[in-house]
């Protein structure tokens, strides 16, 4: 079940939240309430989980019973190391053989396969206390989260819903939790679905493109990645809000970032600590000298776009991330051994701005690749970008961007008579677009500071009930596919 469709939004979400509601409210017992709690739980998120498709179901089943007799295994101590590598192995080899098979990709295998990792080396390191397979399951199945993360640490997730349990429903939370929900909402079925349909034509007609809108349909890309997974964050973020408990920040307006680092500290957090706690520490991380470091930062880089997608386009992904972060690293290691020097605001302000600048286009230059089905199709955008010429949009490439409530207005005005009516919808896109990106709050910071008045309740009733209605171009979220 997606988050943007009708059944979750008008059937499944009000039904779980009411039943979520009416347990903690009325049943006064607290063993009896957290086995309640706990089995709505299990049971929504299997529900959540099982409309997808019954393959994904029977698939993810037989990944927790082998993970539950992994952990039986790990919990009897002896040559516990070697019994940890295998079933971490088992599970690496599963999600492979799903993976790069390339008939059926079950939904959410590579969080799910994740999050069992990380609990069998947690529950081997002896930061997990004592397995509880109620808790287990929650951690593993909740529905928020399953799809597309965050991959959280499992004391803190189950530590901060056990803490929901108890308290008393708060009304102001519940209302943060619906304005940050129908921000999502709108990010990805008004925002990222809508700039999808340029994307699309861009990718598919490269050899047609002028340098416009060669241009833009790698921008275009980068915005529809940042709305459709800040999207994603935002909702799952929202219902866990509305439930009385905070899920990881993973997502931090990533297009601000000054350097590489810096982006990687904001987009798919969860996913960076991962990959730092579990593969660059474990290599050796930064202990064992500077050309070491230089390996295990390109090594997990290059992991990662593995990860992505079993194409060429997702290794040089990988590899352009990687190479730009030992770049940045030594930059700043000579820079510390040089000390640092005092500069002027104006300098620094200058800086920061150059860096943005230069990272957000190194950053949407690597998504081409991403997105690209060929390198060969990546490197002709590039090259429509330089030669493509000076020409009019074709009407496929502007027209997606006509939304019939922002249309049917601008026929009525003065508008209609400029030369570039039909692509107004297009720069106004942009311009939206550009504007929440680099200079917009980030969505859960917002929902959490502003205050909850008239304007911010009638935002939330907009968004939604325009949101909803755009269902019918209902469209999966890009991360559900990696």
């Amino acid at each position: 079940m997606l988050f943007n469709s009708y059944g979750f939004m008008l059937l499944f979400l009000p039904i779980f939240l009411a039943a979520y509601f009416l347990i903690r409210t009325y049943i006064k017992d607290h063993k009896k309430k957290e086995g309640m709690l706990n089995l709505l739980m299990v049971l929504g998120s299997l529900v959540f989980y099982g409309l997808f498709d019954f393959r994904n179901t029977v698939i993810f089943c037989m990944s927790i019973f082998l993970n539950i007799n992994a952990i039986n295994i790990i919990r009897m101590k002896k040559n516990s190391k070697v019994r940890l590598g295998i079933c971490i192995a088992a599970n690496v080899a599963i999600l492979c053989f799903f993976k790069f098979r390339g008939t059926f990709f079950p939904v959410a295998i590579s969080f799910y396969t994740f999050n069992q990792i990380s609990y069998l080396i947690d529950l081997y390191r002896g930061d997990i206390e004592e397995h509880d397979l109620m808790n287990y399951l929650i951690y593993i199945l909740f529905f928020p989260k399953i799809l597309q993360g965050p991959l959280m640490n499992y004391s803190d997730f189950i530590g901060g819903l056990k803490k929901a349990y108890d308290e008393d429903l708060d009304w102001e939370k519940i209302m943060r939790g619906m304005l940050l929900l129908s921000i999502g909402m709108f990010k990805k079925v008004i925002l990222a679905d809508t700039f999808a349909k340029a994307v699309d034509y861009g990718f598919s007609s490269i050899p047609n493109l002028g340098r416009m809108e060669a241009i833009l349909s790698a921008v275009f890309y980068s915005f529809q990645l940042y709305f459709d997974f800040s999207g994603y964050c935002d909702v799952a973020a929202a219902i866990c809000l509305m439930m009385g408990f905070e899920l990881a920040l993973n997502f931090n307006s990533p297009y601000k970032a000054v350097d590489i680092d810096d982006f990687w500290d904001r987009w798919h957090i969860t996913l960076t600590k991962f990959f730092t706690k579990y593969v660059y520490i474990p290599l050796g991380g930064n202990r064992k000298g500077r050309l070491r470091t230089y390996e295990n930062i390109f090594t997990v880089f290059l992991l990662s776009g593995i990860w992505h997608g079993n194409g060429l386009t997702f290794v040089v992904w990988g590899i352009m991330h990687g190479i730009l972060s030992i770049v940045t690293r030594i930059v700043k290691n000579k820079k510390k051994a040089a000390g640092e020097k005092a500069q002027s605001k104006a300098v620094s302000v200058c800086k920061r701005i150059f860096g943005i600048i230069f990272t957000y286009a190194y950053v949407t230059a690597a998504w081409v690749f991403f997105r690209a089905e060929k390198i060969s199709d990546a490197l002709l955008l590039f090259k429509r970008m330089a030669v493509g010429g000076i020409r009019p949009f074709y009407s496929t490439f502007a027209d997606g961007f006509n939304l019939d409530e922002i249309w049917y207005v601008i026929k009525v005005t003065p508008l209609m008579k400029l030369s570039f009516a039909w692509d107004i919808c297009l720069w106004l896109f942009l311009i939206v677009g550009a504007g929440i990106i680099f200079f917009g709050k980030n969505a859960v910071s917002y929902s959490k500071e502003c205050k909850i008045n008239l304007g911010t309740t009638v935002l939330t009733a907009v968004l939604l009930v325009w949101s909803i209605i755009s269902f019918s171009g209902v469209s999966t979220f890009l991360y559900m596919n990696f």
